[in-house]
């Protein structure tokens, strides 16, 4: 191998489970060498922890013979040989040993990226092997899924806005933050959207019941992250005419829940039960008055 090609990086694209435990790898020489590609075959065990079964990451430790491990579990071994009085031992070679660190796995599984499982919902992003599911946790490309009953949608954020509309004929409310919002609803209509400036959906979920409708409110995204957003929900006795008078309820959320909707939409922390008789006498409607704020980070 040329001097000049000083390391490689090297991205592994997971196959996936039970498929002989294998992954096709490419590795890109820098050093001002041209990329090339090779497909090769590893052996998933030699990534996970011998005795745990999760994925290696450093610190990685190893007895003298060599058998490795991760550090928790390294920390346990010496936990049980001191209690049974056996010293630090090794499981593999059933006899007292000491550990080191070992650099050249560690270097090794620095190097290993995988790609994201939600590439299909448009990350493009290569992880490194170890610190995938982190970032799959916080990734803003994991699915939302749709909450009407028998569908089973599911995509980015961007996608379920469209499939709202074209699949389920959903008129989505538009509104500005730090603004109120007068919207009127049938007392069976469960969903509501909402958009607001940034294109970010709010759903408010209304569940009828025999004393009133609970009404609730979460923004659709697939994780908890920011920005934040409080929410304030009203609702005010309204007779013939559209005039409110009498009685007025009031919710404020002070930290609306994000939600993915899988499982559907659930009653939230924070909801406002609105008594039947708070409906319009005509129409048998309700109306609301709904603000939602964006919070500083």
């Amino acid at each position: 191998m040329a001097e000049g090609v000083a390391c490689k990086r090297i991205k592994v694209e997971e196959i996936g489970a039970g498929q002989e435990g294998t992954a096709a790898v490419t590795a890109a020489a820098e050093g001002g060498m041209p990329e090339s590609e090779i497909s090769v075959k590893i052996d998933a065990e030699v990534l996970l922890c011998r005795i745990c079964l999760d994925s290696l990451k450093p610190p990685v430790f190893k007895c003298e013979a060599g058998h490795v491990l991760c550090s928790v579990c390294m920390e346990k071994l010496r936990e049980v040989g001191c209690a049974l009085r056996l010293g630090i031992f090794c499981d593999l070679c059933c006899k007292n040993t000491s550990y080191s660190r070992c650099v050249e796995v560690e270097q090794f599984l620095d190097a290993i990226k995988v790609p994201c499982s939600n590439e299909t919902y448009g990350c493009n992003e290569f992880i490194i092997y170890h610190q995938k599911e982190k970032h799959e946790s916080e990734c803003t490309h994991a699915p939302c899924y749709c909450p009407e009953n028998d569908c089973a949608f599911k995509g980015a954020t961007c996608c379920l806005l469209d499939h709202f509309g074209t699949v389920h004929g959903w008129s989505p409310a538009n509104f500005s933050y730090n603004k109120s919002l007068k919207i009127s609803i049938a007392r069976d209509h469960r969903f509501t959207l909402l958009v607001g400036e940034d294109q970010s959906m709010f759903l408010l979920t209304n569940t009828l019941t025999d004393i009133g409708n609970a009404l609730t409110m979460v923004c659709v995204r697939p994780h908890e992250s920011e920005p934040n957003y409080s929410c304030n929900i009203s609702a005010a006795h309204v007779v013939a005419g559209g005039k409110a008078e009498g009685r007025l309820l009031f919710l404020k959320d002070p930290l609306v829940s994000s939600s993915s909707l899988l499982g559907g939409a659930q009653l939230g922390r924070f909801f406002l039960l609105v008594p039947l008789e708070l409906a319009d006498s005509s129409s048998g409607e309700l109306t609301l008055h709904i603000r939602i704020d964006r919070l500083a980070p």
